[in-house]
Order: C-alpha cells, then structure tokens, then sequence
C-alpha cells in the first residue's frame, strides 16, 4: 500500500509542477513543454524524497500489517521477486490514480 501513495503523490506533484511551469517558465523563457515536464518531474523526485516516510508513517498509522520475515526469509528468490512484484503494481496503481489532474487541466 505504501507505493500506492509514493505513486499517487508523485505523478499528481509532477503533474501539477510540470503544468504549472509550462505556463510560467515556458512562457516567459521559452521552454518546451517537455522541458516543462522534466522541471516538474524533478520536484516530483525530490518531494518523493521527503514524502516516502510520511507516506509509511501513515500506512503505519492505519494500523496495516508488515510481513514478519527472518533475515533468511528475505533473502528468498520468491520473497524478492514478490517485492518487487507487489511494489511495481503498487506504484503503478498509485501513478494511474495520481493522474486525476489531467481530468482538471
């Protein structure tokens, strides 16, 4: 669940930042619109930075399991590839979702 929020919070701040430097920047500097996204893609990275924790911390706070593995669990082919697994489809759901301002733009 947590890379469902990284997800969302990161496309919807990219979004938002591109758009908003597009018209700003792009307009006074004569920036494209892909260097526009770039600019905003980068804020995203570095909000995401901050917000990863704030978005565990409320994970945690909604009370959510955590996988109670051994150190030799973790380590398993399977418990690997069922991370990656889990938080690939987490972020792509989060990014699909953090796309709601484009419905607005």
């Amino acid at each position: 669940l947590p890379f469902i929020g990284f997800g969302f919070v990161d496309n919807f701040i990219m979004i938002l930042a591109g758009d908003y430097i597009d018209l700003t920047l792009g307009v006074s500097l004569g920036i494209s619109s892909m260097a526009a996204a770039g600019i905003g893609n980068t804020i995203s990275d570095i909000a995401g930075l901050g917000l990863g924790n704030v978005v565990e911390d409320f994970c945690a706070r909604l009370g959510l399991p955590v996988a109670a593995l051994s150190n030799e669990q973790m380590l398993l082919k399977q418990t690997r590839l069922a991370k990656v697994a889990g938080s690939s489809v987490g972020i792509t759901i989060g990014c699909l979702l953090g796309m709601v301002p484009l419905l607005f733009l």
